[in-house]
């Protein structure tokens, strides 16, 4: 019977050594082009020293689109059955709000079905701050604000790689600061819903 007990105990350690997932889908900005995955890796660094036991899963695609996005999402979501939290950020690489927003909605509202929390991250190429807020409140997401919020549009924090772009993509430091910006939603998140 003691061996029992200590083979439950020590199952029950591994189930909660294991955490969980958090599903970071999204463009460039997510994956951080040419920043090294600045922006996930921080994250999970993040969430080790406030020993939160979640792992976020780059799932950042440089040049995706929101029409391309729900098979990616699907797929992940079987890879990784512990995901608990989904952070999307569909961009601005699909210019026409109807061929942006139109999918971008069917994502929030699979994400909704399936009782997946979710942060909803915008851009303001194809959203008002009012709009994304709207959107997200319509299908049940948190909604964090545009992706470069905060973030100075400065050498130390953009690359300037897009013409025409603003400050294009962000640097590692920038990339950081998203991370630590983005970090009081998740553990709002966590707590709201009660995920261990």
């Amino acid at each position: 019977m003691k061996k029992l007990i200590i083979s439950l105990a020590l199952a029950l350690l591994s189930i909660n050594s294991f955490g969980f997932e958090i599903f970071a889908l999204g463009t460039s900005n997510t994956n951080c082009k040419n920043s090294g995955q600045a922006y996930t890796i921080k994250l999970n660094e993040l969430l080790a020293q406030d020993k939160v036991n979640a792992t976020v899963i780059n799932a950042g695609v440089d040049g995706d689109r929101p029409a391309f996005m729900m098979t990616r999402l699907q797929q992940g979501l079987k890879a990784n059955p512990n995901t608990k939290i989904v952070i999307f950020e569909p961009g601005p690489n699909e210019k026409n709000p109807r061929f942006n927003l139109g999918p971008t909605e069917e994502i929030l509202a699979y994400l909704q079905k399936q009782n997946m929390p979710t942060i909803y991250v915008s851009h303001i190429l194809i959203q008002s701050n009012e709009e994304a807020q709207e959107l997200a409140t319509k299908y049940g997401a948190h909604y964090y604000g545009h992706w470069n919020k905060n973030i100075p549009t400065d050498s130390e924090h953009r690359l300037f790689d897009i013409p025409g772009g603003g400050g294009g993509h962000m640097t590692v430091l920038g990339c950081q600061k998203w991370s630590q910006y983005m970090l009081p939603m998740i553990k709002q998140v966590i707590k709201e819903k009660n995920i261990q």
